[in-house]
C-alpha cells in the first residue's frame, strides 16, 4: 500500500508539472523577449539568420535528322549515316537536370552544392547508366580503379560540388571542393576563349540562360553586343580544392587551386595533378597588378620514375595610359618530362583599347607572341608544337580518357584566338550608329619555327549539324577520307602540305559583323550578319590571300533575321554559305587529281516562345548540304529539326 501510494503521489506530481509545461507552451511569456521554452512542440526560429535555397534548370532536347545521302563516318565497312535518326537527350553528356542547393547559417557563413543528372536513351533495354556487370568483375574497395565500372557513362559535370564562404577580420574567403567547378586564373594560365561576340544566335547553346522574354536575347545582342551567359562562359572545368580570398590587407586578393583539369582527370592509377594560383594587388580605379601560375604533372609509371607536365608563370596587369586601356600578360613557360625538362620560352599577350571616339567608335589592338616551348592546353591558346602525352591510352572522347582532343597542327582560327609557336597582331573596331552596329576585325600571324606540315580548319556553316553526324564520342581521323576530327560542337579538317621541306606558315583573316534593329515594324525586327575571310599561305600578308598562292582560303557568310511578334514569341530565319579552296601544294584526290574545292550551305526557320515565367520552348528546322567537287565522297545533305524545352526555377 505504501509503494502504491508513493507511486500515485509521484504520478500526480508529474501530471501537475506536465500540465504547467503545456499551459506554458500554449501561452508563452514573451514579455522579456524569451522565445525559447522546453517541450516537444515546435519552437520559434532561432534568432540568427538561416536560409536554405534550391534552384536549378531542366532542359529537354530532341532532334530528328533526315540524311538524304549515306555519308561514310569511319573506315568500317557499312558505317554510314542512317537515313532517319530520332534522338532524345544530349550526346555531349551535358545534364538535363541541374540542381543548386545552398544555405546560409549565419551572416558570415554559407554553404552549397550542385547536383547534375542526365538520362541516357540509347535504345537498349538495360539499367540507366551501364550494362549489367557481374559482381566478380566490379572494382573492389582495395583496387577501385581496375575492373568494369558501374555507371561507366558518367562524364563531365556529373557529381556533387561543395562550396562555402565565410568572413573574417582578415578578409573574405570562398572554399570549393570536389565535383566540377568552373573557374579561371588568366588567359595564358587557365581560361577559355571568349572571342569578340561574333557568332550566330540561330543555334542555341546548352548553357544559354532564359531571359525575361524570348525577345530579350536578340535585343541585348544588338544593344550591348553580347548575350547573357552562365557561369561556364570563359571558364575551365576543375575538380579538387579551390580557395579564393578577397578584401585582404593592402587591398589584395588571392586564388589557390590544387586538383585536376580535363587533361589529367579520368580513370587512371597513375598519380596526376595540377596546381596554381593568383595573387593580385587591386587599386580603387579598378586596375590591378598580379602574379599567376599554373602547373601540371602526370606520372607515366606506377613507381614514379617517368612523368611529364608543364610550368607557366605570368605577370598580369590592367591599367590606363592617357585614357588608353592596357591589358598586359607576360611570362615564361616550359614542358616537363622525366628525361629532360624543356627550355623556358616567352609568352606575351597585350591588348590596347582606345577611348571612345566621337561617342561612336571603339578600337582595340591585340598583339601576341607565344614560344613553341610553351604548352598549356588549359589556356586560351592552342598547342601546335609539342604533342602533350596522356596518362592513359584511352581515345579522346571516350569515358575515362585523359585526352582532350584539340587541333594539333597549324590552325586557321578565329581572329583573337592564339596559338603557341606563333606571333601576330589583330585590330578590332566597333562602330555604334544607333540602329546599325558594326564590328570589323583584321589580323595576321606567322609561325616562329617551321614545325608542322599540316593545316587545320573548321566549317562555321552547319558546324553543329556536322558534329552531330558522330554521336557520343569525339573521334579523330574519321570521315570518308580520314581527315576529320570531332571536337565539342564542331569538326575540324586536316590538310597535308606536300612540299619537300618544312616551312613556316602564315595566316591572315578578316571578320565583319553588322547588326540592324530598325524602328519600323514597331521596332520588332532584328537583322544580323557575319562575314569571314581566312587564308593560310607561305609568306606574311596583312590581308587574306585570295590567289592560288594560298594553301587554303575560305570565306563564309551567315545571315539571320528575328521578328518579335510580341516579347514572348519570336520568328527566326537563317541563311549560310561557305566556300573553301586549296591549292596544288596540298592533298590531291587520287581520282580527280585536284585539291579541295568545297561548297557548304544551310538555311533554316525557327520559333522561340516563352510559355510562362522561366519556361520557354525553342524549335529549329534546318536544310543543309556540303560537297567537295574534287573529293567526291565528301558529300552530304539533309534536314534536321530540333526541339528544346527549358525551365529554370
Amino acid at each position: 500500500m505504501y509503494l502504491k501510494s508513493k507511486n500515485s503521489i509521484l504520478l500526480a506530481f508529474f501530471i501537475l508539472i506536465g500540465s504547467q509545461v503545456l499551459f506554458a507552451q500554449a501561452e508563452p511569456d514573451l514579455s522579456e523577449g524569451n522565445s525559447s521554452f522546453i517541450g516537444l512542440f515546435p519552437k520559434d526560429e532561432a534568432p540568427q539568420l538561416y536560409t536554405f535555397k534550391l534552384s536549378g534548370e531542366y532542359r529537354f532536347l530532341g532532334s530528328f535528322a533526315h540524311n538524304k545521302l549515306p555519308y561514310q563516318l569511319t573506315d568500317n565497312i557499312g558505317d554510314v549515316t542512317k537515313d532517319k535518326v530520332l534522338f532524345i537527350g544530349d550526346d555531349s553528356q551535358l545534364p538535363q537536370l541541374t540542381l543548386h542547393f545552398s544555405g546560409r547559417p549565419s551572416l558570415k557563413t554559407s554553404w552549397g552544392f550542385d547536383l547534375y543528372t542526365f538520362q541516357f536513351l540509347e535504345g537498349n533495354v538495360k539499367p540507366t547508366y551501364s550494362a549489367m556487370i557481374a559482381q566478380s568483375n566490379r572494382p573492389t574497395i582495395y583496387d577501385p580503379i581496375n575492373g568494369t565500372r558501374l555507371a561507366g557513362s558518367f562524364g563531365l559535370q556529373l557529381g556533387i560540388s561543395m562550396y562555402g564562404s565565410f568572413d573574417t577580420d582578415f578578409g573574405s574567403f570562398l572554399v570549393k571542393a570536389g565535383g566540377i567547378h568552373w573557374t579561371s586564373i588568366s588567359d595564358l594560365t587557365m581560361a577559355s576563349f571568349r572571342g569578340y561576340n561574333r557568332f550566330s544566335l540561330f543555334e542555341r547553346n546548352p548553357w544559354d540562360p532564359l531571359g525575361a522574354s524570348s525577345e530579350q536575347r536578340y535585343f541585348d545582342f544588338h544593344n550591348s553586343g553580347n548575350i547573357q551567359q552562365d557561369t561556364r562562359w570563359g571558364e575551365k572545368a576543375f575538380t579538387g580544392l579551390i580557395i579564393e580570398g578577397s578584401n585582404l590587407p593592402k587591398n589584395t586578393s588571392l586564388k589557390a587551386l590544387f586538383g585536376k583539369t580535363e587533361l589529367n582527370g579520368g580513370f587512371t592509377i597513375m598519380p596526376n595533378y595540377t596546381y596554381g594560383g593568383q595573387l593580385r594587388k587591386n587599386f580603387p580605379s579598378g586596375n590591378f597588378i598580379g602574379i599567376n601560375t599554373f602547373n601540371s604533372k602526370t606520372y607515366v609509371d606506377s613507381v614514379g620514375n617517368e612523368s611529364f607536365g608543364f610550368n607557366i608563370a605570368t605577370l598580369e596587369s590592367h591599367f590606363k595610359v592617357l585614357k588608353f586601356g592596357v591589358k598586359l600578360e607576360a611570362g615564361l613557360g616550359r614542358a616537363l618530362s622525366s628525361t629532360e625538362d624543356g627550355d623556358w620560352g616567352e609568352a606575351l599577350h597585350l591588348k590596347v583599347a582606345s577611348p571612345t571616339i566621337f561617342d561612336k567608335v571603339n578600337i582595340e589592338a591585340h598583339m601576341f607572341r607565344i614560344s613553341p616551348n610553351v604548352i598549356n592546353n588549359n589556356s586560351v591558346f592552342l598547342n601546335s608544337s609539342i604533342l602533350q602525352n596522356n596518362s592513359n591510352n584511352l581515345a579522346a572522347g571516350s569515358v575515362g580518357s585523359t585526352a582532350v582532343l584539340q587541333p594539333f597542327a597549324s590552325q586557321m582560327s578565329s581572329l583573337g584566338m592564339m596559338s603557341n609557336n606563333r606571333q601576330g597582331i589583330n585590330l578590332n573596331t566597333e562602330i555604334d550608329l544607333d540602329e546599325l552596329k558594326l564590328s570589323f576585325a583584321i589580323g595576321a600571324s606567322g609561325e616562329i619555327d617551321a614545325l608542322s606540315s599540316q593545316l587545320t580548319f573548321g566549317h562555321p556553316v552547319n558546324q553543329l549539324t556536322r558534329s552531330r553526324l558522330w554521336r557520343w564520342n569525339f573521334p579523330a581521323n574519321v570521315g570518308p577520307y580520314g581527315n576529320q576530327s570531332v571536337i565539342y560542337r564542331d569538326v575540324y579538317e586536316t590538310v597535308n602540305l606536300t612540299g619537300d621541306e618544312l616551312t613556316r606558315n602564315y595566316f591572315s583573316g578578316i571578320e565583319f559583323q553588322a547588326k540592324y534593329h530598325p524602328k519600323f515594324l514597331s521596332s520588332k525586327l532584328y537583322l544580323f550578319s557575319i562575314s569571314r575571310v581566312y587564308s593560310a599561305q607561305e609568306s606574311w600578308s596583312a590581308i587574306p590571300v585570295l590567289s592560288d598562292k594560298a594553301y587554303v582560303k575560305q570565306y563564309n557568310n551567315e545571315f539571320e533575321a528575328y521578328y518579335a511578334v510580341n516579347s514572348k514569341f519570336v520568328l527566326n530565319g537563317y541563311l549560310g554559305f561557305e566556300r573553301t579552296i586549296a591549292n596544288y601544294k596540298t592533298d590531291l584526290d587520287v581520282n580527280t587529281e585536284r585539291p579541295r574545292d568545297q561548297f557548304g550551305n544551310g538555311y533554316g526557320l525557327g520559333i522561340d516562345y516563352t510559355i510562362a515565367k522561366n519556361t520557354a520552348i525553342f524549335i529549329r528546322h534546318r536544310w543543309f548540304e556540303f560537297e567537295d567537287k574534287s573529293f567526291q565522297k565528301d558529300h552530304f545533305k539533309g534536314t534536321e529539326t530540333s526541339l528544346e524545352l527549358k525551365i529554370s526555377f
